[in-house]
């Protein structure tokens, strides 16, 4: 009984040293993205150092070489001569395309939205505002990214969103005048094509608010079609009150260059904050003759609606005012 074992082990030790040895390292299928390689090799502590290598590729028979960089598709095999036996492997390469996208830049109307939709369903979407969509809807200005992800490959494509300024109205949703205000105006910047219809039968870009209600003024263009705007305008007592125009031209004409409150009393406590519609901040201010220029560390900002925050308290009293609302930016 012992015998006839011997001799099975001996039977399968000689077919060990004078055949061949399939392995499975390599998997039966890689992939490249097109323009790229990939690096073949065996761990050192499977094969041994001293190993030959014979491949068979796309290119012909390679000899004498360990790792192997490989792009072009097709079946890859290697024959590793290590000592008295031979090892075989192969793997098969596929190459993918990578993804081909390109959005347009484009225009948004005031208080709309683009829809932002490549043309190819079958690639995976990652946005620059975090999105993972098919398809974002952006309803501001600015730079933004898509990357299109197709079996590991990628591609990022950029484009630009830019405001068509054919009509920007200078008011929020409220706006409180004084009483005693000589100047109540409501006004919107439009460009030369567009047609302005207020309710109160003007067809200028001002009117003067002479009562409290609702005012809307709609206008017409041909690059942002009928648009409406509305707002709330209220009166009040502005005894020791603070004027706060509701736009300035910061255009170096020395005309309404500077947005700034027109205080009536002293204040030992006062703060001014400027944010745009993003939430950013853009100016602040202690101090109470402080005048903000529409700019941001220098750089000009754009022409927009920003939003004011102020907060005081009187001198020799506990009366704190707080105020906050719209500002336009017009240059």
């Amino acid at each position: 009984m012992k015998r006839s074992f011997y001799i099975i082990i001996f039977v399968l030790q000689f077919a060990w040293a004078y055949g061949q040895k399939p392995l499975n390292i390599l998997p039966d299928t890689m992939g490249v993205c097109q323009g790229d390689s990939v690096l073949v090799k065996f761990p050192e502590d499977i094969i041994s150092s001293k190993a030959t290598y014979e491949w068979t590729t796309k290119y012909g028979i390679i000899v004498n070489v360990k790792q192997l960089y490989i792009k072009r598709k097709g079946r890859y095999s290697v024959k590793i001569y290590d000592g008295s036996y031979v090892i075989l492997d192969s793997t098969y390469l596929k190459v993918y395309e990578p993804p081909k996208i390109h959005l347009k830049d484009t225009t948004l109307c005031w208080g709309t939205s683009v829809k932002m939709e490549p043309p190819n369903k079958s690639y995976r979407y990652i946005w620059s505002t975090g999105d993972v969509n098919e398809s974002i809807k952006i309803d501001h200005p600015g730079k933004f990214w898509v990357k299109a992800v197709n079996k590991g490959c990628t591609y990022t494509d950029t484009f630009r969103v830019t405001l068509n300024n054919s009509v920007i109205p200078n008011f929020g949703k409220e706006v409180l005048f004084c009483e005693g205000d000589e100047n109540k105006t409501l006004s919107v910047k439009a460009a030369a094509d567009v047609k302005l219809y207020w309710n109160t039968g003007a067809q200028t870009p001002s009117v003067n608010a002479t009562r409290e209600g609702i005012y809307w003024v709609k206008s017409i263009s041909k690059a942002c079609g009928k648009h409406t705007d509305s707002v709330t305008v209220k009166f009040k007592n502005c005894d020791c009150e603070m004027y706060i125009p509701t736009s300035f031209t910061p255009n170096d004409d020395d005309k309404n260059d500077y947005f700034f409150p027109v205080c009536q009393c002293e204040y030992q406590y006062f703060s001014l904050v400027i944010f745009d519609r993003w939430g950013n901040t853009v100016y602040v201010s202690n101090n109470i003759n402080g005048k903000w220029d529409g700019k941001f560390k220098g750089n000009l900002c754009p022409d927009d609606i920003y939003v004011y925050k102020i907060e005081a308290l009187q001198k020799n009293s506990d009366k704190k005012i707080i105020r906050s609302g719209h500002i336009s930016l017009f240059r």
